[in-house]
C-alpha cells in the first residue's frame, strides 16, 4: 500500500510545502477501499503518492496507518484537521486519494500559486464545485476545529468563509489544465469509465 510518509527533495527557492493525501473515507459507493484500487499496475494510493511527491517536500497519508483521522467518520474535514495538526509547514497541499487524473504539473502550479498568495486557502472552482484538491495554511487549523466541534462539515463552507483565493475554470483552461483532471472515483462505473479513457 505504500509508505505513510515519503521524503522528497525540496524545490529550490520555494517555501517548504507538505503534501497530504486524504485516504480515510469509507468508500461506500465504490464497495471497496478506493486507495487499493489498481491504477495501471499499482494501488491508487501509490499513484497519488508519487504524483504529490513531485510537487511537495514530503507526503503523508492521513486517515489510516500512522496518521488516522483524529475524529473518524466525519468526512474529509476531519482529514484536513489531522493534516493541519501533524504538519511541520505552514503551506500544505491537500489531495483526495480518488483523483487519479491530476498531474504533477498541476500540483506544482498549485504549490507555486499558494506560495505567492496572501490568502490562507487556495482552491479551484469547476462550475459550482470545489474539487478536494487545494492549498491551505496551517493557521486555519483553529477554524477547522471550530467547524468540526459545531458539526459544520462542509468543505465548501470552509473555503467560502476563509478569504480563499479561487482559481476559476477559465483561468485553469488558459493555463492548459483541463477540468477533467478533477474527475474522481466514487462508484465502480466511475472507475471503469476513467480506466477506459
Amino acid at each position: 500500500m505504500g509508505s505513510a510518509q515519503i521524503r522528497t527533495q525540496p524545490t529550490t527557492g520555494s517555501t517548504a510545502t507538505s503534501g497530504f493525501i486524504l485516504a480515510g473515507g469509507r468508500s461506500k459507493r465504490m464497495g471497496r477501499d478506493k486507495a487499493l484500487l489498481d491504477w495501471h499496475g499499482m494501488p491508487l494510493l501509490n499513484h497519488m503518492t508519487a504524483l504529490l511527491q513531485r510537487a511537495t517536500d514530503d507526503v503523508k497519508v492521513v486517515g489510516r496507518d500512522h496518521f488516522p483521522d483524529r475524529l473518524p467518520g466525519l468526512g474529509p474535514l476531519t482529514g484536513i484537521e489531522t493534516a493541519l495538526t501533524v504538519t511541520s509547514t505552514d503551506n500544505n497541499l491537500i489531495v483526495a486519494v480518488d483523483l487519479p487524473l491530476l498531474t504533477a504539473d498541476f500540483l506544482i502550479f498549485l504549490r507555486q500559486a499558494a506560495e505567492h498568495s496572501k490568502s490562507p486557502l487556495l482552491a479551484c472552482k469547476i462550475r459550482s464545485h470545489f474539487p478536494l484538491c487545494f492549498a491551505i495554511r496551517r493557521r486555519l487549523l483553529p477554524d477547522v476545529q471550530r467547524r468540526l466541534s459545531k458539526g459544520d462539515l462542509s468543505i465548501r463552507g470552509l473555503i467560502e468563509a476563509s478569504d480563499a483565493e479561487i482559481v476559476s475554470e477559465s483561468k485553469l483552461c488558459k493555463l492548459g489544465f483541463e477540468p477533467a483532471i478533477f474527475r474522481n472515483l466514487n462508484t465502480p462505473e466511475d472507475y471503469l469509465n476513467i480506466q477506459n479513457q
